[in-house]
């Protein structure tokens, strides 16, 4: 039995969800993403018992395109995510990539069931560190300068995506998953490598993982690792995925692995709404 995914608008923003009982899970996405990439996910866990949603940030898609999108901030996306989760209650909260980063602030500013913060990119006190021995990175980086310097728009392109982004996902869906990526701020892009985003996790009470796959090209295990010890958190790694662990082949065994996770972290039973064979 196949889980429907409707989408509604909350706080302005375009929110796809799936399930109607249990705990709430809200996933984020990353830089140039979109909720598309959480479906197999939010099947997976709406079929567990779990109230899923996914928000797609302003400027991307199905939400309208904006002219000035270089010059958004993370705090900007920090915000619109906040009024969601305000709309929605208390929820466990997966950001990935930049949503990570989105995650690890909004988890020091507004009570949360867990927080998971995803192949994350860093806050302040932790470096950025680029994938060793990846040229197409390094050359994506430098060409993304002039951008970055006028607040514009960046879009991956289709060779970095591919060798960072979707190395583990089969190479025959590379150009089409390419082809779904938005630009992204150039600021949002500066902030994270220059660490002027912080976020003091030391106060925070409820559960927090931090999680990557050990072939990620984007971001490596040794900066989750970094990430994970910062802020004191529980560390996983999925073996042999890469930085789309979700849509990845495979990727039913990584939602397995959180799920154990929030049944241990979150106290809630959810109970399963279609019985997995």
């Amino acid at each position: 039995m196949a889980v429907t995914i409707q989408q509604r608008t909350i706080n302005g923003l375009a929110v796809d969800h799936a399930g109607e009982h249990g705990p709430r899970i809200l996933f984020v996405h990353g830089s140039s993403g979109g909720s598309w990439y959480w479906h197999p996910f939010m099947g997976y866990f709406a079929e567990r018992g779990y109230q899923c949603d996914a928000v797609n940030l302003r400027g991307h898609g199905p939400n309208p395109t904006l002219p000035d999108l270089g010059r958004i901030s993370l705090q900007d996306y920090v915000d619109e995510v906040r009024g969601v989760i305000d709309e929605l209650g208390e929820v466990i909260l997966v950001g990935h990539s930049m949503g990570g980063a989105i995650a690890q602030v909004l988890a020091q500013e507004m009570p949360l069931k867990a927080a998971v913060f995803a192949a994350s990119a860093p806050v302040a006190g932790v470096k950025f560190r680029n994938p060793p021995m990846n040229l197409w990175f390094a050359l994506h980086g430098l060409k993304s300068i002039p951008a970055m310097l006028r607040k514009k728009p960046i879009k991956p392109g289709y060779r970095v995506s591919s060798k960072s982004v979707f190395n583990q996902c089969d190479p025959e869906q590379h150009r089409e998953l390419w082809q779904r990526l938005t630009p992204e701020s150039a600021r949002v892009a500066v902030e994270v490598l220059k660490g002027e985003i912080a976020a003091d996790l030391s106060h925070v009470t409820c559960p927090l993982l931090t999680v990557v796959g050990t072939e990620d090209g984007t971001t490596v295990p040794e900066m989750a690792r970094e990430i994970a010890d910062y802020h004191g958190t529980e560390y996983l790694e999925f073996p042999g995925h890469g930085h789309m662990f979700m849509i990845e082949p495979g990727w039913e065994a990584c939602a397995s692995q959180l799920d154990a996770w929030f049944r241990k972290a979150v106290g809630d039973q959810p109970e399963p709404a279609i019985t997995a064979p």
